[in-house]
């Protein structure tokens, strides 16, 4: 029998690289986008305590600069990423009003990023395209060399301090291995 398991390849960017000012600009993109969803989250929520979900969020900013800035499977990776604070963020009150004693004070908000900061951007399977050894991203030429071949999921851009660390998430088949028994019998 096989099993279908999922791995990342982690290529690290750095400054001279080729693909340093093509990360730098989505990952910038990136948080302009989650700081402006983000603000409409909050607003929405703290004047009419009422939390924009995802598609609605989705509809309202499709037209919008931040929005288009980022091809539009990253831009709803983003509004997802949002989303799943929020729900953080919800759970967290929660639990805070079973038990106040876990926690240092009431959870707060989820923040805004940094004004010059980066955050993740994520590009889908339909985007980005594996050929001839090379992984090829949306709105560019430029290439980057990998040893994943088939089955890509998705390809992640991290800011981390100094660099950029792309990991390409894929599945791959892997046999199953049968233990020996530990059903060990003396005489």
């Amino acid at each position: 029998m096989k099993i279908i398991i999922k791995r990342v390849e982690r290529i690290q960017i750095n400054r001279n690289h080729e693909l340093w000012n093509y990360c730098d600009e989505t990952c910038f993109a990136a948080k302009n986008l989650y700081n402006y969803a983000n603000y409409i989250v909050r607003q929405e929520f703290i004047n009419n305590d009422r939390w924009i979900r995802y598609r609605e969020l989705d509809k309202v900013l499709k037209e919008h600069e931040t929005y288009r800035n980022l091809p539009a499977q990253t831009s709803q990776q983003i509004l997802r990423l949002l989303e799943r604070n929020w729900k953080a963020f919800f759970r967290a009150i929660e639990e805070w009003n079973k038990d106040k004693d876990k926690f240092l004070g009431r959870p707060k908000l989820p923040k805004y990023k940094k004004k010059d900061g980066r955050s993740i951007a994520v590009f889908t399977n339909q985007q980005c395209k594996i050929k001839d050894g090379y992984l090829s991203f949306p709105k560019t030429d430029l290439k980057l060399k990998t040893r994943v071949e088939n089955r890509l999921k998705e390809v992640r851009v991290i800011p981390k301090g100094s660099v950029y660390v792309i990991e390409i998430v894929y599945e791959k088949e892997i046999a199953e291995t049968k233990k020996p028994s530990k059903r060990i019998a003396g005489i």
